[in-house]
């Protein structure tokens, strides 16, 4: 199992070998997934004490129960991003893409002859874009000179000349739940979730060599370890209850268990060590990981069949997150452990009906996983400085959504749009960047040689289109 790739310089002075995709790729393999039909994202998808929709399973599985009429839709969503990273200078990055976001029926078999008056099976197919790109150009700022061959009259001086980090992926997530009615107060849910996540990643550095006589080149170098692709299957379960305190006010609450995946498979490029020699190579290596797990009180109210209220808090328990076989990964746990940990999410949203129109809005506040760690870093300027960073990795969160349908008696059409934010410190350099060069390896002097991270600034927008289409019978 792959344990070189980039390095952390904690301020305690100890290196430790984190690699990128362990890191980086946290909320990839995650519990929760951000997607689901028009009507669940333009309420933010706040919906855990309300239901009905068969997303609202991603929150409370007993949200199944309060359905009272059969219905299946589709989705189709169209994703953007784009990415203002300041390191030096300031570098743009953005895509788009469409997919088949969301796929869910519910079932709903109704006993009128006993207490227990309802019960419901659903199924629902989630999928999340996972692309993402980082792009930064040239920084003049980071830049040195080494002696060449030991002789002080020959030397070569290095300079960034760019770099890009580059995530190609989904996530996936099917759930099976199981619902049941008590006399229309008692709601309670129980969820099989099976996970499917695709994480490609490619990282580059640019950097131009100048040498005495002026000649210059630029030479590109992959961080070792990458390309990298990885492929992975999971299994979770969520249990959940929602009461009627009276016809307007509903209390739910729900757990959902880390995500086990076994057998995670991966291919990667890297220059490793064998016996007192390195070998470049295309490798490939299975391991195991558990994800987090969560947590999700929620709230809601319904006044006169036209005004709906929920809000949901969510409790990211992210102390379950452990990669295996642990004697491989004690470094990657231990950072785990120290820096990974426990955090909130608040969702707020309403929907109004007016006739046979739906308007709704939403929100959710996100908190990074993160704590705050102390780097040795460079920020772009040059000069390396001991900081403390609070959004190293991942930001906060913010999402806002406004979404609107039309009902036309059983058939039924909606649509959504969400804008989500954050700002985080990405954080790279001070490992090894390879190129291979028929049987060669040559390394990227400057971040091999500096000593220290480099650390950009990032600002990340994404949007999200949803429209659906749907019939209840």
């Amino acid at each position: 199992m792959k344990k070189i790739l980039a390095g952390l310089v904690v301020v305690a002075g100890m290196v430790q070998g984190q690699t990128v995709q362990d890191i980086n790729s946290i909320s990839a393999y995650s519990n929760e997934i951000n997607a689901g039909s028009a009507r669940y994202i333009g309420m933010g998808g706040a919906m855990g004490a309300l239901g009905g929709d068969i997303s609202s399973v991603e929150q409370n599985p007993a949200g199944l129960a309060v359905a009272i009429a059969s219905d299946v839709n589709v989705t189709l969503g169209i994703n953007s991003y784009k990415n203002e990273t300041k390191f030096g200078n300031t570098f743009e990055s953005d895509d788009n893409s469409a997919m088949f976001q969301n796929v869910g029926g519910t079932f709903v078999f109704h006993n009128p002859n006993s207490a227990w008056n309802r019960f419901a099976i659903g199924i629902k197919y989630s999928q999340q874009s996972l692309d993402n790109w980082i792009r930064m150009g040239r920084n003049d700022n980071i830049t040195a000179t080494y002696m060449t061959n030991e002789d002080p009259e020959e030397y070569t001086t290095y300079v960034m000349d760019g770099y890009h980090d580059e995530v190609v992926g989904y996530k996936t997530k099917m759930s099976l739940d199981f619902g049941a009615s008590y006399n229309d107060r008692i709601y309670m849910g129980l969820g099989f979730n099976f996970h499917d996540t695709r994480y490609d990643n490619y990282v580059v550095f640019d950097e131009e060599t100048i040498g005495e006589a002026g000649n210059s080149n630029v030479y590109r170098y992959d961080l070792n370890g990458t390309p990298y692709a990885s492929t992975a299957q999971g299994f979770s379960l969520s249990a959940g209850v929602i009461g009627k305190l009276n016809d307007n006010v509903r209390l739910g609450l729900a757990y959902h268990s880390p995500v086990w995946y076994r057998n995670i498979e991966e291919t990667y490029y890297a220059d490793l060590p064998f016996g007192e020699t390195y070998h470049y190579d295309l490798y490939y290596s299975q391991y195991d990981r558990n994800a987090n797990g969560r947590l999700v009180a929620s709230a809601g109210a319904v006044f006169a069949k036209s005004l709906a209220l929920n809000v949901d808090y969510t409790l990211h328990m992210n102390g379950s997150t452990k990669l295996m076989p642990s004697g491989d990964f004690a470094g990657t746990n231990t950072f785990f452990d120290d820096y990974l940990k426990s955090s909130s999410e608040i969702r707020a949203g309403l929907e109004y009906r007016l006739n046979n129109f739906r308007f709704r809005g939403g929100y959710n506040f996100v908190q990074s996983p993160y704590d705050e760690i102390t780097l040795d870093a460079d920020l772009g300027n040059g000069n390396m400085v001991t900081q403390n960073f609070d959004k190293a990795f991942r930001g906060d969160t913010n999402r806002f959504s406004i979404g609107a349908g039309y009902d036309f008696g059983g058939f039924y059409l909606d649509a959504a749009y969400q804008f989500q934010n954050q700002k985080y410190d990405y954080v790279f350099g001070n490992g090894e960047y390879v190129d291979y060069d028929n049987g060669d390896v040559y390394l990227a002097a400057l971040p091999l040689n500096a000593g220290h991270n480099y650390v950009a600034e990032v600002k990340n927008n994404t949007g999200m289109f949803l429209l659906t289409a749907g019939w209840q019978f």
